[in-house]
């Protein structure tokens, strides 16, 4: 059962947000959130894209990708050392969705226009991490 509900009693809250350059097209920053969020329902404010969802199968295709490409072990370790009381996060480089590749960074250095942040917000964390592993 691939659910997070057999893992946790509540619905997490998913925040999506990443921030569009001056020199990045506006439109491909929206299509790089759509290629790993597929139902994304983003807005903008100034120079900011984001959206928030309950729905935690927002993630499925993170987590697909990072059991296929062996990058499971990276992704816990961020969830784990960004964790605090009720909240986690990660983050993505925004080149790569672009592609439609899932790449966890570690720092936001590692993406040269940007990563792409997830924020998962809940009060079973860390039921939440082993979602992932499972």
């Amino acid at each position: 059962m691939d659910k997070v509900s057999k893992y946790t009693n509540s619905s997490p809250e998913v925040i999506v947000q990443t921030y569009v350059n001056p020199s990045e097209e506006l439109e491909k920053v929206y299509v790089s959130i759509r290629n790993i969020f597929p139902n994304s329902k983003c807005m903008q404010k100034d120079n900011k894209i984001y959206f928030s969802t309950e729905r935690f199968d927002e993630l499925k295709k993170i987590k697909e990708q990072i059991k296929s490409r062996a990058t499971l072990a990276v992704l816990k370790k961020v969830l784990y050392n960004n964790q605090n009381i009720n909240a986690t996060f990660f983050l993505l480089n925004k080149q790569a969705a672009y592609t439609g590749v899932v790449a966890i960074i570690e720092e936001e250095e590692e993406s040269p226009l940007g990563p792409i942040k997830i924020t998962i917000k809940n009060q079973n964390i860390e039921e939440i991490i082993r979602w992932f592993e499972n």
